[in-house]
Formats: C-alpha cells, sequence, structure tokens
C-alpha cells in the first residue's frame, strides 16, 4: 500500500498522529502488511526509513512503515529527459 504526504519528513520529524494512521493501515492485513509512505524533498542525501511494528507479546514484528523520500528535482530532471530513466526512478520508489 502507498500513501503520500506533502511534508518533508528528511527535514521534519513524523508526526505521530501520521504514524498512527499509517501503523494501522500497515496491521490492517491488506497486501503484505506494509505500508510505504512517499514523501517530497529537496534534499541531495535522503535516504528511506523503515519503522516495524512489533506485537509485544510474542515479541515479532507484524507489520512495517516505509518512509520513502522522492526527489523533487530529480523528478523534474527527469521529466524533461528520457521517459526511460523517469519510469526507472518511480519503479525504484515505489519497488
Amino acid at each position: 500500500m502507498l500513501d503520500a504526504k506533502y511534508r518533508d519528513l528528511w527535514e521534519r520529524s513524523l508526526p505521530a498522529k501520521m504514524l498512527y494512521q499509517l501503523a494501522i493501515y500497515a496491521v490492517s492485513g491488506i497486501g503484505d502488511k506494509t505500508v510505504t509512505i512517499l514523501y517530497p524533498t529537496l534534499s541531495d542525501n535522503p535516504t528511506t526509513a523503515k519503522i516495524d511494528i512489533n506485537d509485544p507479546v510474542p515479541c515479532g514484528n507484524i507489520a512495517s512503515v516505509i518512509l520513502q523520500p522522492v526527489n523533487l528535482e530529480k523528478v523534474a530532471e527527469l521529466v524533461c529527459g528520457d521517459l526511460g530513466e523517469l519510469m526507472g526512478y518511480v519503479m525504484k520508489i515505489i519497488r
């Protein structure tokens, strides 16, 4: 499952209410129990982050939330260039 936010989570922290929303999506049982949030950034070196949601009783991972940056400058550059490169970047993001 994919979700998108308009807040640069590389520059500003992930609010608890957003994490709660994404955690509910992840544990809902839809798909592979992983939710990816896409967020815009202008940073040159953002990295993907993963938050595991664990069940405290059996101590196991029950779902995950992935924070996936989308570099807007790179997207703008690729939109004006080779469509294949743009598709490759998009596919890498939504893997």
